[in-house]
């Protein structure tokens, strides 16, 4: 590593930044100077918006979040460059991050994640089947991030008082994260059969007993998908999602799912009231055959099937537009 990137990685550390995104900043800054071709002198501003505007290898449009994330790093990095390189500007001030458009989580039903479990629970081997199982949980009861869970030590396991102790999240966070009570059972299981390389700290560990990666994670919940023979994508960050919209639709309020999923900004959480919402008018929906058709007033919609009528608007309102409903919102007008 360069000396100055050598320097970037310690600076961040020192500010509390995870090891992967010390990893991924010191990456987009090589990235950078390999396109631009310099490394102590800054770059302009139009060779940023360039190097950040730059396509993918196939020629498509890359993503906002690869953008703004490649963003980030060049910010922390002109801030660091000049404190400690002698940049007298820096080129990173007045360009914006990009507008992400808001897509919806994929999140699985209740029914479906415990479908996952049934499905990780007729893994043959008993330790994989024993890791695995204590992996869904803290991923989907816990709703810990990937490379929080993957980080986990076995001293921040205290199983009596159901808790997962000390786990570091963005920003440098600390949290203590409560379990429920599978959680604590299939962790303590996981603990009987855990067989770890000497010296070993980690709590997930692979066969040969070395901490547990990321890649692996996202590769056991590829096979698990493959055996649901579901179309829904299945990532890890799809159980945190499917933890945060069931916590929401059992009746947890809004602040208490942003600080159990560790979030610094309550809109983060809010996203997942949409699909809330949603799911609690398609339950209202299948209450409609409650009402006896006789006494709405009715048009024929379809041979044998009638439709209730929309009551007739008063005549100063007839001109004026209908505002969107979150039926409307929800892409549920027509269903």
């Amino acid at each position: 590593m360069n000396d100055h990137l050598d320097l970037f990685a310690r600076h961040l550390a020192a500010g509390n930044r995870a090891a992967r995104t010390v990893k991924t900043y010191c990456a987009v800054i090589a990235s950078l100077e390999t396109v631009v071709a310099q490394c102590s002198l800054p770059p302009s501003r139009a060779q940023i918006e360039a190097f950040l505007a730059r396509p993918r290898l196939d020629g498509t449009r890359r993503a906002a979040t690869a953008r703004n994330l490649e963003f980030a790093a060049l910010r922390a990095y002109a801030s660091f460059a000049q404190q400690e390189l002698g940049w007298q500007t820096n080129p990173t001030v007045g360009i914006p991050f990009v507008r992400e458009a808001l897509r919806d989580p994929a999140v699985l039903t209740a029914r479906e994640l415990a479908e996952l479990f049934e499905a990780t629970a007729r893994t043959p081997a008993p330790q994989d089947r024993a890791r695995h199982l204590a992996m869904l949980a803290v991923l989907s009861q816990a709703g810990l991030r990937v490379h929080e869970a993957v980080g986990l030590d076995l001293a921040q396991v205290d199983l009596p008082s159901a808790t997962l102790l000390g786990v570091k999240g963005k920003g440098g966070t600390v949290h203590d994260v409560p379990l429920n009570a599978p959680a604590v059972a299939l962790l303590g299981a996981w603990l009987l059969l855990r067989r770890a390389a000497p010296g070993e700290r980690a709590l997930f560990v692979s066969r040969r007993g070395t901490r547990l990666s990321i890649r692996a994670v996202e590769a056991l919940l590829q096979r698990l998908r493959g055996t649901l023979q579901t179309a829904k994508k299945i990532t890890p960050h799809t159980l945190r999602h499917t933890a945060a919209t069931l916590t929401l639709t059992a009746g947890t309020d809004l602040a208490t799912v942003a600080e159990l999923l560790r979030h610094s900004d309550l809109n983060t959480t809010r996203r997942y009231l949409h699909l809330v919402d949603t799911r609690r008018r398609e339950a209202v929906r299948r209450l409609e055959g409650t009402v006896p058709a006789s006494i709405l007033p009715n048009v024929p919609d379809a041979p044998g099937t009638m439709r209730p009528r929309a009551l007739p608007a008063p005549a100063e309102a007839r001109d004026s537009p209908r505002p969107p409903g979150l039926d409307d919102q929800c892409g549920l007008a027509a269903a």
